[in-house]
């Protein structure tokens, strides 16, 4: 194997496209239930991870960060999700990202995660609301440079015909 293959199977995460953008993930023994099967709980996990590589490339920086210092924050609303197939522990797959509806306040991002033979494990749409960051119970506008970038994004990036189908 060569060094970035190597890098791919022994990490748990890693960024494998940004274009569209492409998380790939390695199921743990320590997110499997005795009988092996990964818990339900580590999915929320795996589309919060996802979303936060996401956003950490659409801005530059850490997302986080950047949203302290620009005087807004962005908890999850909601997270659904729709199981399509089960992980066991060593698994791969990949959670691929698409910007789903774009309001003034809130926003869906649109998952993807599939089998490296394509098929589909589960989608999931984490729909988040931008808040003051000094008052978290006011809701407000998105700055306008997030809401340009996830734009931009979603204007290069269709959601495939199979996600918009089963948005959950």
């Amino acid at each position: 194997m060569g060094q970035a293959e190597d890098m791919a199977y022994d990490a748990t995460e890693l960024v494998v496209s940004v274009a569209p953008f492409i998380v790939r993930r390695r199921a743990r023994w320590s997110e499997c239930d005795p009988a092996g099967v990964v818990h339900t709980v580590r999915f929320g996990d795996y589309v919060i991870s996802a979303a936060d590589l996401f956003r950490n490339h659409l801005v530059g920086r850490d997302w986080h960060l950047r949203n302290r210092t620009s005087g807004f924050g962005s908890p999850a609303k909601a997270l659904s999700l729709v199981f399509q197939g089960s992980l066991w522990p060593n698994d791969p797959f990949d959670i691929a990202v698409f910007v789903g509806d774009f309001r003034t306040r809130t926003m869906d991002l649109l998952m993807q995660a599939s089998r490296h033979d394509g098929r589909p494990i589960f989608s999931a749409r984490l729909s988040s609301i931008c808040v003051a960051a000094d008052d978290r119970t006011t809701s407000q506008p998105w700055p306008a440079h997030y809401a340009d970038c996830y734009r931009a994004y979603a204007a290069t990036h269709d959601i495939p015909a199979a996600l918009a189908a089963t948005r959950p």
